[in-house]
């Protein structure tokens, strides 16, 4: 019990174990110490994901205790900030998702870095095809988020406010909100003074070998596509 206690410790301090630690590594390999861990997994909601040297504590989505929800990321900058800021997080989080992993093929990794300023042009356009069409109403009520509630709270921010660097409603200082979320998560590098961002080897890990299973991959494209569709509706 002793061991399971050292090794469950260690995975929910930083979510990772490298298997170059040999003690440890020697102990999660007993029969009896994984039987452990995964009586504790149920219980708690995580699996264990073992890959490239390391073993990973992935949390269940529908983990009570340690899944990120939508009030956590409401919360992450600013107890006042209300829910179509956290929605917005939430968005801008799934688009760099797809910026870094969107590609269509076996290794679906596109992208090494992404510049925050390119991130705000793609959620522009992202956000024009937000319209009230029925495509829209069709996406927001398969995938229960209101996209053109959430375009018209972008629109209605500043790119920059160069006079008041510290603003925090400003398009490039929620989606650097969001870039620190992640990097608190360690799964982001916030690089350039924040200007740039950098995947790390554990959001690697986990989206490509772990998340983006075929199934997942097209859902993501089919909702990125059909936005896009959106716009190209509107504009014949």
């Amino acid at each position: 019990m002793r061991e399971t206690a050292r090794i469950l410790s260690k995975l929910l301090a930083d979510g990772e174990m490298s298997i170059a630690d040999t003690e440890l590594t020697t102990d999660y390999h007993k029969p009896e110490v994984r039987a452990d861990l995964d009586i504790w997994g149920e219980e708690m909601g995580f699996t264990l994901i073992e890959m490239r040297g390391k073993v990973y504590l992935v949390p269940n989505v529908d983990s009570d205790l340690l899944a990120v929800s939508i009030r956590d990321v409401r919360e992450s900058e600013s107890r006042n900030d209300r829910m179509i800021d956290a929605f917005l997080q939430c968005y801008i989080i799934m688009t760099i998702m797809w910026l870094f992993y969107g590609g269509k093929n076996n290794n679906p990794k596109r992208a090494t870095f992404l510049q925050v300023k390119d991130i705000v042009d793609t959620l522009g356009e992202r956000f024009e095809n937000a319209t009230p069409t029925g495509a829209a109403s069709d996406l927001e009520t398969g995938y229960d988020i209101n996209f053109r509630q959430i375009a018209a709270h972008w629109s209605a921010m500043q790119v920059d406010d160069p006079a008041n660097p510290q603003r925090r409603k400003t398009k490039k200082a929620v989606i650097l909100s969001a870039c620190r979320f992640l990097e608190r998560e360690k799964l982001l590098y916030v690089l350039d003074e924040g200007r740039e961002i950098r995947p790390t080897e554990r959001l690697d890990d986990l989206v490509v070998g772990h998340y983006l299973d075929i199934r997942r991959i097209e859902e993501i494209h089919e909702l990125f596509d059909r936005m896009g569709e959106v716009s190209d509706a509107e504009a014949k």
